[in-house]
Parts: structure tokens; C-alpha cells; sequence
């Protein structure tokens, strides 16, 4: 820990939450400095006076910290002709006299010129606020002191300001002088404006008349995603890339489930016609089968699926998956479906080659094969 700090007291704490809250000021008004009774006091936020005072003043400055704009800097100017103590211990009041703020300082003795020595020495105090904002001087001009250094930046900032204008001495140009300039100065941009837009009114209506013109833009660029970390609204659309492709391109939910849990395959698939059965019946058989489940995304596979026999007379497991008789000359497309619960693996026909509707119990599928059924017959 520090051994010289400074610090709100409980009493300044309390004031400066309550002018943050209000939206007023805490107004500071002076500094009291003492020398502690010979001893280097530790400041106490629970303090509401100083352990010795031997002087009290108005501040000669408060300003915010250029290197911290969460501190603030109170000063006081002692002249030469106070002093015979020792320095130790710092308070500072608001206009009501009650003491916000107490400090410590390395010991220094104030000599008087009655002594053979005499200096104008500058007491300062760094304080952390919580809003800088709500910290105001309550000063009298006619019974402080002005540093050195105060008195150059006021001066050096008045100067910055006199310069910083755009024409400090207007008094130097006489009025045909400057109709003379600003006819030239239109002039110029005329000339230099293509044809079509060398007037006002051309000017207005490229703008199509908009007298808000800019807000308009500014509300329509608004929409507009950001190149850099863009947020879409709505249900925005990416391609489904190529399994492997391992490229930099978006990628949209589909093929992130595919590539992170797994893709539906069908390995080693052999089938043919029912033999008693041809007309409305497939048999058929796959050395491995990886199905998935479209609302997870979980995959599972299964080996030497033995022959299985689909009927598109019946629905459901081994069936078709919707009540209607398939239409004559249509494209059926036949999937392996699996029932997690009873562990049993079936086929399914339906009319849709990527979600087909799976009977109750069967969570996931893998499409198969698609075939031409014509009336009565699979072909």
C-alpha cells in the first residue's frame, strides 16, 4: 500500500453520489493543510477534520487530470509570507465547510523570510471521482493566487484560440474585397462543375428533390449489412457446399451437420423384384448403412442389413410413407429407416428422395435408390 495517498471522505462520498444523482455539483471551496502534531497522519475516510490544522484558504485551481480523466487535481498556493510549519496533512472543503477529501504528503517545513528563507510553494492533491463531471470550483478571483503554470496555459490557450479562427482580423478586408473573393470563389465551382450539374436546380434534381436527402441515405445504408462482423436479420440463405470442401466460404446449417455429425450413405446396395411378389414388391440389401436423424443430426450405422422386402401396397415400416396409392409412371425413391427404441431397421418408399415422412418409432433414414413405378409394377 501507498504511504502518501489521498481519499473521499465518508461525508464527500455521500455528497458526490448525491450530486451525481441529482445532476448537480459538488462545489469545493477550500484547502485546509496542518502538520499533524509532529506525526505523519494516515487519512481516514471516517475523518471530518484535520488531526492539526494551521491553514485554511480557497483553492487557486481544480481541473481534470490530462493523463487520467477519471482524477481530478486540486491546488493551493501558499505565498511566502505564511508559513513556521511543518506540511503533512491536506483536507479539502465544499462551500459548507464539511471535508470531503483528506490527504497525506512527505513531510516539508514552510519557512517564513523572518526565518532567513522564504519560498511560494504549491500544495497539490490528486483525487479518483467516479464522475469528474460533478466536481465544480467555487472560487473568489479576488483573494487566490494564480501559479505560474496556470497563468501560461490560460495565456497559451487564448493565443491557440485567436489563431485557431478562420479569420481573426475580419477588420483588414473591406466589403468590396470580400464580394470580390466570394463572386470569384463561385465562379470557380461553376466552371469547374460538369454541365449538367452547374446550377442549383440540376443539383436538386439529382438529389430527386429530396429536401432530406441525407437522412435518406444515411436510413437506407443503415439496412445494409456491415463488411466487417455483419448481423442479418430475417432467414438468410447460404449454399450447401461440397462434402470435404474445407474452404473459407459460409457455411449453412445443413452442411455444418452434415460435416460435424455425420452423412446418410448406402455401401454395397443390391435389390431386385420380389420373387412371388413382382408387381408391388422390392427385396433388397446393403453391406453398410449409415442413416441419419434429420432433427438432431445424429448418424448411426448399420452392417449386413440382410435382404429386406418393401411393399408399396402398405404403409408404413417396409411400406410407403403416405396413404394414397402411388400414381402410375411416378418416381418412388426407397430409403432404410431405423427405430432407435426397438433397434429394428426396415425400408420405407415415398415420394420424396430427401425427407421422407417416417412411420411412428423411426427417427432416422438414408435414401437408397429411386425407382420407375409403372401401375402395378416396380420396374
Amino acid at each position: 500500500m501507498s504511504t502518501y495517498f489521498a481519499i473521499l471522505t465518508q461525508v464527500g462520498e455521500a455528497k458526490l453520489a448525491n450530486a451525481i444523482a441529482l445532476g448537480q455539483t459538488l462545489k469545493l471551496k477550500k484547502m485546509g493543510v496542518g502538520d499533524g502534531n509532529g506525526a505523519l497522519p494516515i487519512p481516514d475516510r471516517l475523518q471530518k477534520a484535520l488531526v492539526h490544522e494551521v491553514r485554511r484558504a480557497d483553492l487557486n485551481q481544480l481541473a481534470i487530470d490530462p493523463a487520467n480523466a477519471s482524477q481530478i487535481i486540486v491546488e493551493q498556493v501558499l505565498p511566502e509570507d505564511v508559513g513556521g510549519w511543518w506540511l503533512r496533512e491536506i483536507g479539502i472543503y465544499d462551500e459548507a465547510g464539511d471535508l470531503c477529501a483528506v490527504a497525506n504528503c512527505p513531510p516539508s517545513y514552510k519557512p517564513l523570510m523572518v526565518e532567513g528563507s522564504g519560498r511560494t510553494q504549491v500544495v497539490r492533491v490528486v483525487l479518483i471521482v467516479a464522475s469528474t463531471a460533478a466536481i465544480e470550483l467555487k472560487i473568489d478571483p479576488s483573494v487566490v493566487l494564480a501559479t505560474r503554470q496556470y497563468a501560461d496555459d490560460k495565456a497559451a490557450g487564448a493565443v491557440m484560440a485567436h489563431e485557431a479562427k478562420a479569420n481573426p482580423h475580419p477588420q483588414y478586408l473591406s466589403k468590396i474585397d470580400g464580394e470580390a473573393k466570394i463572386a470569384a470563389a463561385i465562379a470557380a465551382l461553376v466552371d469547374s462543375s460538369p454541365e449538367t450539374l452547374n446550377t442549383l436546380a440540376e443539383l436538386a434534381e439529382a438529389l430527386g428533390r429530396d429536401p432530406h436527402f441525407a437522412t435518406t441515405i444515411a436510413d437506407a445504408l443503415a439496412l445494409k449489412a456491415p463488411l466487417d462482423s455483419p448481423t442479418f436479420t430475417g432467414t438468410p440463405n447460404a449454399p450447401t457446399i461440397p462434402h470435404g470442401d474445407n474452404s473459407a466460404r459460409v457455411v449453412n446449417a445443413r452442411a455444418l451437420a452434415e460435416a460435424t455429425q455425420g452423412r446418410a450413405g448406402v455401401q454395397g446396395l443390391s435389390g431386385a423384384n420380389h420373387g412371388a411378389s413382382p408387381a408391388n414388391k422390392f427385396t433388397v440389401s446393403a453391406l453398410a448403412v449409415t442413416m441419419r436423424n434429420p432433427a438432431t443430426g445424429q448418424a448411426i450405422t448399420k452392417y449386413a442389413t440382410g435382404a429386406l422386402t418393401a411393399d408399396v401396397a402398405v404403409v408404413g415400416a417396409n411400406g410407403r410413407d403416405q396413404a394414397a396409392v402411388i400414381a402410375g409412371t411416378a418416381s418412388v425413391h426407397l430409403h432404410f429407416i431405423f427405430n432407435p427404441a426397438t433397434g429394428v431397421t426396415a425400408l420405407l418408399w415415398s415420394a420424396s428422395a430427401d425427407a421422407p415422412t417416417l412411420p411412428a418409432g423411426f427417427s432416422f433414414f438414408a435414401y437408397a435408390t429411386t425407382i420407375r413405378y409403372q401401375g402395378a409394377n416396380v420396374i
